[in-house]
C-alpha cells in the first residue's frame, strides 16, 4: 500500500510540473547530464522548478526587479567611521544589482520561462534610455522597493556608478533572450550598450592606439582610469557574440544594424583593442595567467577568479591558445590558487570549491567557498571539457567532467547545509554575525549578513547553480547542444 502510494504520489508530483510549471530542456539533455551525478540527473528538473520559484519570490512588485538578497541583517558597516550603523530594516533588503538581475535573466532562460527573461529584461532596457548624470547607461544597483519616476529607476546601495560590466551582461542575457527565442526586441538595445561602452574612456597605448575599456563613471575614484580584467572579459564576450548574430544571413537583423549605423568593423576594432590590451598590459608571462586589472598606480598583480573562470568560455579555449595563452594552465591556476574548502551548517559539513581571491588578494587569515565563482568555474570546466574532446583528447575531456561533477555535488550539499527557500543558495560558506564582516579582497567587498546571523540568499549563487546544472554557457553561443531558434 505504501509503495502504491509513492508511486501515486510521484505521477501526480510529475503532472503538476508538466502541466503547472515550465520544466524542460534547453540544453541538450544527453550533453548536459555528462557532468552530473545520477542523483543529479534525478533530481534536475525538480531543481529547475525550484529555482524559478526562488526567482519569482525574489521579484519585485514594485518595478520588476530581481532582488539580490532578502533577509539581510538591519546592522551595515561604514567604512569612513569603521563602525556599525543601526538600521529599521534589511541593509541590503530591497536592493537589486544590475549583474544579478542579468544572471536572473539567464536562469530563468534555463528554466524555460523566456517570457520571464523578458520581462527583466524589459525593465533595464527601459531604464537604460532614462538620461542620468547627462549619460544614457544603467547604474549599477536599483531599489527594488521603491516606485520610479518619469526620469528613471530610485538608484540604490551602489550610488551613482555605471560600470561597464553589469550593463554588458545585461546586453549579454538580452543576446542569449534573442538567440533562444529568435525574436529581435532586445537587439536595438544591446547594439546601443555596445556603442555606449564604445564611448566610455578606453586605454591608450604610448603609439596612441586604442585598449580596452575602462570601468566607467560614478562615486569613488576615477573610474576613467581604472581598466577591470573581469569587465573587459565580458566586453569580449558580447562582441563575440555580436559578431556571430551579425553574420546571419537574416534581413531583420541587417536592417537593425544598418539603422543604427553599426557595423562588423565596429566589432572588430574593440576586438582587436581588447586582445592587445589582454597580452600587453594584464598578462602575466611568469604566472602565464592574466591580472586583475591595472589603475593610475599600474598594474593590479592581485589573482582573482573571474579572470581565469571567464576568460575560458568569453576569449574561448581556441582563441586564448591562438593568443599564447595556455587554457589548461589557466585551469591548474585556478586549481592551485583559489580551491578551497570551508565548514557549513550546524554540523559543520566540509563543503570544497572555489574562493574569490588568494591568500595575497585577501591578506587575511580565512578562506571562504564562493557559490556564485564555484558555479561559474563549473561552466569553465564543462567549456574545457568540450575543447578537449574537440582535439580529440578523451582522457582530458573526461577529467573535467568528474570535476565537474564532483563540484556539482559540492553546491548540491551547500544547498541542503544551508536550509534556504527553494533549495538556493548563500553567497559564500561564511555566515557572518550582525557585526561581523568577512571580506573578499583585502578592503572591500564584505560578503552579506543575514537578519540575526542567519543564512540569506544569494540570486547570484542561485543563478548560476541552475545555470552550471544545465551545462549552458552563457558567454557563448554552444550551436552544438542549446537549442537555438535564431541559429536555425
Amino acid at each position: 500500500m505504501r509503495l502504491k502510494f509513492t508511486i501515486i504520489s510521484q505521477i501526480f508530483l510529475f503532472s503538476f510540473i508538466a502541466s503547472n510549471v515550465s520544466a524542460g530542456d534547453i540544453v541538450n539533455k544527453k550533453y548536459r547530464e555528462q557532468f552530473l551525478t545520477e542523483d543529479a540527473q534525478k533530481s534536475y528538473y525538480r531543481n529547475q522548478v525550484n529555482a524559478a520559484k526562488f526567482f519569482d519570490r525574489q521579484t519585485s512588485g514594485v518595478n520588476g526587479l530581481v532582488e539580490s538578497f532578502r533577509g539581510s541583517s538591519i546592522y551595515s558597516y561604514d567604512m569612513f567611521t569603521r563602525a556599525f550603523i543601526y538600521g529599521k530594516n534589511g541593509a541590503l533588503d530591497g536592493h537589486s544589482f544590475t549583474y544579478d538581475g542579468a544572471v536572473a535573466a539567464l536562469a530563468y532562460l534555463v528554466c524555460v520561462q523566456p517570457k520571464k527573461a523578458a520581462d527583466i529584461l524589459k525593465v533595464y532596457q527601459k531604464e537604460f534610455y532614462c538620461i542620468k548624470n547627462d549619460k544614457y547607461g544603467l547604474f549599477n544597483s536599483y531599489r527594488g522597493d521603491k516606485e520610479g519616476t518619469k526620469w528613471g529607476l530610485v538608484i540604490g546601495v551602489d550610488g551613482d556608478r555605471m560600470h561597464v560590466g553589469p550593463t554588458v551582461w545585461i546586453a549579454i542575457a538580452a543576446l542569449q533572450y534573442t538567440a533562444i527565442t529568435g525574436k529581435l526586441d532586445f537587439l536595438p538595445l544591446v547594439i546601443d550598450i555596445c556603442k555606449w561602452t564604445e564611448n566610455v574612456e578606453h586605454y591608450k597605448f604610448p603609439n596612441g592606439q586604442r585598449g580596452a575599456v575602462s570601468m566607467g563613471y560614478g562615486w569613488g575614484p576615477d573610474w576613467s582610469k581604472v581598466y577591470s580584467t573581469e569587465n573587459i572579459i565580458s566586453h569580449y564576450a558580447l562582441l563575440k557574440m555580436m559578431k556571430e548574430i551579425e553574420a546571419l544571413k537574416n534581413d531583420e537583423i541587417k536592417e537593425i544594424f544598418a539603422k543604427k549605423k553599426y557595423t562588423l568593423q565596429d566589432i572588430n576594432k574593440e576586438i582587436f583593442a581588447i586582445e592587445r590590451w589582454m597580452m600587453e598590459v594584464v598578462y602575466d608571462k611568469n604566472k602565464k595567467t592574466f591580472n586583475m586589472g591595472m589603475n593610475e598606480k599600474g598594474v593590479d598583480a592581485v589573482d582573482a577568479l573571474d579572470t581565469v573562470s571567464w576568460a575560458i568560455p568569453a576569449l574561448t579555449p581556441q582563441r586564448l591558445a591562438e593568443m599564447g595563452v595556455d587554457p589548461y594552465h589557466l585551469m591548474l591556476f585556478a586549481d592551485k590558487e583559489f580551491m578551497v574548502e570551508d565548514k557549513m551548517g550546524t554540523d559543520g559539513i566540509v563543503i570544497k570549491g572555489y574562493d574569490f581571491t588568494n591568500y595575497k588578494g585577501r591578506q587575511k587569515n580565512y578562506k571562504m567557498v564562493w557559490f556564485e565563482g564555484t558555479g561559474f568555474h563549473i561552466a569553465a570546466m564543462q567549456v574545457m571539457s568540450r575543447y578537449a574532446e574537440s582535439k580529440g583528447d578523451k582522457k582530458k575531456a573526461d577529467y573535467f567532467k568528474q570535476k565537474a561533477k564532483f563540484f556539482m555535488n559540492e553546491m548540491a550539499k551547500a544547498s541542503a547545509a544551508g536550509e534556504l527557500i527553494d533549495g538556493s543558495l548563500p553567497y559564500t560558506t561564511k555566515k557572518p554575525g550582525d557585526k561581523q564582516t568577512f571580506t573578499t579582497f583585502r578592503l572591500e567587498w564584505e560578503i552579506p549578513r543575514g537578519r540575526k546571523g542567519q543564512w540569506v540568499s544569494s540570486a547570484a549563487s542561485t543563478g548560476w547553480h541552475i545555470i552550471a546544472l544545465s551545462a549552458f554557457d552563457p558567454l557563448g553561443f554552444d550551436k552544438k547542444n542549446v537549442a537555438y531558434k535564431l541559429f536555425k
